[in-house]
């Protein structure tokens, strides 16, 4: 049986076009955009320009496609994609044993240009070089990527990038990908699906850009429509292909044919028609809407969704995919809408549902808008609200994506997205306030900066002036901007939220803000505005729950005492510290407590001169970070073990700590880390007479500051090889 997903006619004169852009010999990169409005076959035509790519045999085409949300950035693309290029990269390499989904087609790209095959050891320059750095600016490391990408593709190698769709872009993203497109490197092709009111369609700078190409062409006449409907000669095709399941309930073509013209020949109607008569209850053309307009039939194909044999699960479904609105894993869709593993696979074996469902590199969605949006029709009362089946799909959304938070250890990207978006719609501003509190450290790990910047304004602009919300969204903001390293602006977003907690008396929000901006005196080296402001977030912390927050400050005040020679008040916060930890409820920020204070207290017996106690309580800290697995702590004891040792003359035991901290920093792809760790072993080396282990790792060294592009390094590294 046929249907809408793999059968294909017309828009030959776009194929074409699209035909004589790609095989242009040393071709320049370029941005193609298929403009349409809903329903007229972007993605279908995007899809089928891909194959055709792929098909041609003078070529090597690759394909990479990237289904973007409205709330999704370039930038958040941009890191996406460098993480999946990197992950299916080391999974090549043979150093990552698990395989995601969401770069498989990376995989696949990598095996077909044969990047890690017939090597006697991967090219870990080549992978290493793909890693995203969250300190640098990713439009500069994109563009680099690409260029890196681009340079091992033979003459005729391709690689295409979809990107669809994006919608309701602002400004600041057209811009983005101006920059993008301009920046191109050869046979490296970005197809966008957009609507011919889109903003890319729409933005001149954008349209001016000398190699970015409009199907239909920009300026043509069909232009100003987009894609047209479908001429009479291609429904014919279409028939011919549908004829032989067809035969028993179409008798006279004509009536098909007029049907279609009803439709206008309108590519998503005359599909969705078709595949509708492949189902068991339409055993006539009265069956079907006749309605001129395409979106009339949505509910002709809701009616078959719910008629279906397993109706009430189907339906179910086609909620779940319409309230997650992203393509989504099966086990999600499945839990939101409470329907079993065994049902969803029975479902997806009907050729009507499954041709209604269209599969995404990281996950399914509903195939097409105008199905979608008439689910949400049904979903969503006339003012807008929730019905109660819409919050009770929202709510399992929540429940589902905060369990996947809870349960991985590195943040997982879709979740951090998306659960403040359906904490929005099921609890309005306060709790999706309170949501993006608990997921600032996800977007944050994840540097999803711009993403989270726009969530908490939009947020700021729901909640009440003055409120527990209001201070918490200002103190995310400084969070967010001291992560940037804008430390000026933090410290005006944690002042703004101090400011307001004091107002309605919020001990909590005080406390942490005073925290806050005591950790960036004590940065600054401001001691005498760190300590008062730390003094004062003991006081309000003491008289909260958060012992976590209460140890973490006790460390640093003593931090801030030591460095200022009061060295007896210094050891009373530490002690106050030791008795706060065990106050402390949650398992692993218990155990990260006490880690730190027995990492603090060890760099203060360290600078004492008393190395024996010291390096216990180094050792202790390393047993307590791994049993949380906390590896980068584990790595940093390592390395202050390592310089404990080395100033106690016991240098082999220096380099084994050392090289223990070399290969978490490696195991994490930490590369600048893992350089340095080199270049300090190549010191240790030289001290014990070992020069060949010396040029070694200093070669070593070399080689991965040539990737983070640290020319200053390499000259500090080079400098040393000509002594040695």
């Amino acid at each position: 049986m046929q249907s809408m997903i793999n059968t294909f006619v017309g828009r030959k004169d776009e194929r074409k076009k699209w035909a004589e852009l790609l095989v242009h010999r040393n071709t320049d990169g370029k941005a193609i955009v298929v403009v349409g409005k809903y329903g007229m076959g972007k993605t279908r035509l995007l899809d089928r320009m891909v194959a055709d790519a792929e098909e041609n045999n003078s070529l090597q085409c690759v394909s990479l496609r990237y289904s973007v949300a409205p709330s999704e950035s370039p930038s958040m693309v941009m890191k996406m994609m460098l993480e999946d290029a990197f992950q299916a990269a080391r999974y090549e390499a043979g150093s990552l044993n698990y395989e995601g989904k969401r770069f498989r087609q990376w995989n696949l790209l990598y095996q077909k240009l044969g990047l890690f095959s017939n090597k006697n050891e991967p090219d870990y320059q080549f992978f290493h070089a793909l890693r995203y750095d969250h300190r640098k600016n990713i439009f500069e490391q994109f563009i680099l990527r690409l260029h890196l990408l681009a340079d091992v593709l033979p003459d005729n190698g391709r690689i295409l990038i979809v990107i669809d769709p994006e919608q309701d872009t602002p400004a600041v993203r057209v811009e983005l990908w101006s920059r993008i497109v301009r920046d191109l490197p050869p046979k490296v092709f970005f197809l966008f699906a957009q609507r011919f009111k889109d903003t890319l369609a729409v933005n001149e700078e954008f349209r001016s850009l000398k190699n970015v190409y409009f199907l239909p062409p920009l300026n043509s006449p069909d232009f100003l429509q987009g894609l047209s409907d479908l001429k009479d000669s291609e429904t014919f095709q279409l028939l011919e292909t549908y004829q032989p399941v067809l035969k028993d309930k179409v008798s006279d073509r004509r009536e098909l044919i007029d049907l279609f013209h009803c439709y206008r020949n309108h590519p998503y109607a005359v599909h969705a028609a078709l595949d509708l008569l492949l189902c068991k209850k339409v055993d006539h053309l009265n069956r079907l809407p006749r309605e001129p307009m395409p979106q009339h039939i949505a509910p002709a194909q809701w009616k078959q969704i719910v008629e279906h044999p397993l109706g009430h699960d189907a339906a179910l479904l086609f909620e779940a995919y319409t309230v997650l609105e992203v393509p989504s894993l099966d086990e999600m869709v499945c839990w939101v809408a409470d329907i079993s593993q065994n049902s969803f696979k029975i479902l997806l074996t009907d050729p009507f549902l499954r041709s209604l469902i269209r599969d995404e590199p990281d996950g399914r969605i509903i195939y097409h808008h105008h199905l979608s949006a008439y689910i949400r029709s049904l979903l969503y009362t006339s003012d807008g609200s929730l019905t109660l089946e819409a919050k009770r799909l929202h709510q399992r959304a929540m429940i589902g994506y905060g369990e996947l938070m809870r349960r991985t250890l590195k943040p997982d990207t879709l979740a951090t997205v998306r659960l403040p978006e359906h904490s929005l719609a099921v609890g309005g501003a306060e709790l999706f306030a309170e949501t993006l509190g608990r997921c600032a450290d996800a977007f944050l790990t994840l540097g999803f900066f711009q993403t989270f910047g726009a969530m908490i304004e939009r947020a700021l602009s729901l909640v009440s002036p003055q409120s527990v919300e209001e201070s918490e969204l200002f103190f995310q903001f400084g969070r967010l901007r001291y992560q940037q390293g804008d430390l000026e602006a933090a410290i005006r977003y944690y002042e703004r939220s101090l400011q307001i907690a004091r107002l309605i008396t919020e001990p909590e929000r005080i406390a942490e803000a005073l925290f806050a901006l005591g950790k960036i005196s004590h940065e600054l080296q401001h001691d005498a505005d760190a300590e008062r402001n730390l003094r004062e977030a003991i006081i309000y912390y003491e008289s909260g729950p958060d012992q976590a927050g209460l140890v973490e400050t006790l460390l640093c005040l003593a931090n801030v005492l030591w460095r200022q020679g009061k060295k007896q008040e210094s050891q009373t916060a530490f002690d106050e510290a030791v008795k706060s930890v065990s106050k402390i409820k949650n398992y692993r920020q218990r155990v990260r407590a006490e880690a730190a204070v027995f990492t603090a207290r060890g760099r203060i017996l360290d600078e004492l001169g008393d190395t024996v106690q010291a390096a216990e309580l180094y050792y202790k800290a390393i047993d307590l970070t791994q049993n949380i697995y906390d590896r980068e702590a584990e790595a940093e004891i390592h390395s202050q073990l390592s310089s404990l040792f080395e100033r106690s003359g016991d240098l082999k035991t220096a380099e084994e700590n050392l090289s223990k901290a070399m290969e978490i920093h490696r195991d994490m792809t930490l590369v600048e880390h893992w350089a340095e760790d080199c270049v300090r072993l190549a010191q240790l080396a030289q001290k014990q007479g070992n020069t060949q282990l010396v040029r070694e790792r200093l070669r070593q060294a070399r080689q991965l500051f040539r990737q983070l592009g640290n020319t200053l390094k390499i000259a500090e590294i080079d400098a040393e090889t000509k002594e040695v």
